[in-house]
């Protein structure tokens, strides 16, 4: 083997590399996806032994709100495709924690409603919920958890 030429030792590597995120982080958007990485990969973690996520905590909620609701509905409540909406309905159906039935007002339409395991896992995730919702609310003061709310409620409704 042929020695090796002149090669600088390189200092080993104590931690991630330093990025420049340029405007990043002055940007609100940004921002926001940051926050809602963190709150996602924490509630993937505090969650992990229902299976649930957060889309399917949202809807497994406004359901267990809304008992017999249609899909329709809840296309026009998220303001999603009907594709995806779908898509997350006929899984959380084949996992038992929904339920389809006909809607016996309008035959067109199926209502759903939690079954039993549907309730017990919504029971579960919500108390993890809970207590994340604390963690985040102890880096805030009371006031500014209520500013933020109403911050991102503005942001909201301006892209209605």
């Amino acid at each position: 083997m042929p020695p090796r030429k002149n090669v600088e030792a390189r200092p080993p590597r104590t931690g991630p590399p330093v990025v420049d995120f340029g405007k990043l982080p002055g940007y609100v958007g940004y921002q926001v996806r940051q926050a809602q990485t963190a709150i996602f990969r924490d509630f993937e973690r505090i969650t992990s032994e229902t299976g649930a996520t957060p889309g399917e905590f949202s809807l497994l909620t406004v359901v267990n709100a809304n008992p017999g609701i249609n899909q329709i509905s809840l296309v026009r409540a998220y303001r999603l495709d009907k594709s995806t909406l779908s898509h997350s309905i006929k899984r959380l159906a084949r996992r038992g924690l929904i339920r389809r039935r006909r809607d016996p007002a309008d035959r067109r339409y199926y209502g759903l409603w939690l079954t039993a395991s549907g309730h017990k896992v919504l029971k579960r995730v919500t108390k993890h919920v809970e207590v994340q919702e604390c963690g985040m609310a102890a880096a805030l003061k009371p006031a500014e958890r209520e500013q933020l709310l109403r911050l991102l409620q503005k942001i909201s409704l301006a892209f209605d």
